[in-house]
């Protein structure tokens, strides 16, 4: 499970989880793992679009891929996965956190 770990961590995750159209694209895939053209079909939108959310999605650990078969045409498709995640904003856990950078 993921577990922010400093508070340049929890902006990137909120900021990412701060767009609707990434949030849809988080709880699509926690329905199961998707090819990024079902995803972009799914959601009525291009797959240059998509393709760009899932990347700032799996850089701050929200998203998995993994390679899939190939397909029809023999290109190797990337299926993508929610990832287990809790996020957890409370002041205690803000002031844990900036005591944690503060003794770096």
């Amino acid at each position: 499970m993921k577990e922010v770990r400093s508070l340049q961590e929890l902006e990137q995750v909120l900021r990412a989880l701060s767009n609707p159209v990434r949030l849809s694209i988080v709880g699509s895939l926690a329905q199961g793992p998707k090819h990024i053209y079902a995803l972009a079909k799914e959601l009525k939108l291009s797959y240059p679009l998509v393709h760009l959310y899932l990347d700032s999605l799996e850089k701050v650990g929200l998203v998995e891929s993994t390679p899939g078969g190939a397909s029809s045409d023999q290109r190797e498709r990337k299926y993508y996965r929610a990832s287990s995640f809790r996020i957890e904003v409370t002041p205690q856990r803000l002031q844990e956190l900036y005591q944690e950078e503060e003794n770096d």
